[in-house]
């Protein structure tokens, strides 16, 4: 007889018997609850990508949706906003280099005060290497623009004595008396005489799935397997047992 045939008869043929059989169901429901698990913690990784539709392009006044002194959030990255104030003349700095449409130039900045009192850095316009413009002369108070987080200082700005990276925290330390300060930038729409309008587009917000919860749907998953591993294991170990008590009064037969 083939011992493996032999072996899954006398295994079925156990696991045949009443015991095994509600063993077998107890493990099934097991598993069913287990799944259930799975698919509640997968649910939940599928709801926690999707992203919250956001309305980036709707003007809305920037003390609506940012506080002073606190960093810009991801529903604040992007917005359109409105903020009245005058630029404070002894505050323009230029960040070079910086591009536009690959062309190399620089970005002239001001300090917004705001009607709040509060100081808000501007990225006014953008001005192509070779190009000729004078002291900017900007008169007027209703600002719109994209509203952004501040950028990374670079170790050039500290080291050569100018700046490249539109730094809110690096802009401080040339502005004067600049007070509460919000911790993200202004795009500002209409550039100043002599100058190009900074290009400032709606960010893509990406799509992540939740890992955490994904694991945890794998894990209640392999949970689920495990309870009808466990019910295979011990019906194999009783079909084991069974050859060897055989094989022990076999041989005490012979010794007799």
């Amino acid at each position: 007889m083939n011992p493996t045939t032999s072996l899954a008869s006398r295994f079925w043929a156990e696991a045949r018997r009443p015991r095994w059989i509600a063993v077998l169901v107890l493990s099934l429901a097991l598993a069913g609850g287990f799944a259930a698990f799975a698919q509640w913690q997968l649910a939940r990784s599928v709801e926690n990508t999707e992203v919250v539709d956001i309305d980036t392009e709707s003007a809305v006044p920037l003390t609506d949706i940012a506080e002073p002194g606190r960093g810009v959030t991801e529903a604040q990255v992007g917005r359109i906003v409105t903020v009245t104030g005058r630029l404070v003349e002894t505050d323009y700095v230029r960040l070079e280099p910086r591009s536009l449409d690959g062309r190399p130039g620089s970005w002239l900045v001001g300090r917004l005060l705001t009607d709040d009192g509060v100081s808000l850095a501007v990225a006014l316009g953008f001005l192509p290497d070779g190009a000729a413009a004078g002291e900017p002369t900007i008169d007027r108070t209703e600002w719109t623009g994209r509203y952004l987080p501040s950028e990374e200082a670079q170790s050039s700005d500290f080291e050569e004595g100018q700046f490249s990276a539109m730094s809110v925290p690096a802009l401080l330390n040339v502005w004067v008396e600049p007070g509460a300060v919000y911790g993200g930038f202004l795009i500002a729409e209409g550039p100043p005489p002599g100058y190009e309008q900074i290009v400032a587009v709606a960010p893509e917000r990406e799509v992540t799935l939740n890992l955490l919860n994904l694991f945890y749907a794998i894990e209640w998953v392999i949970f689920g397997g495990f309870a009808i591993y466990l019910w295979y294991r011990l019906v194999r170990d009783a079909v084991e047992r069974q050859e060897e008590e055989g094989a022990e009064d076999v041989s005490a037969a012979t010794v007799d």
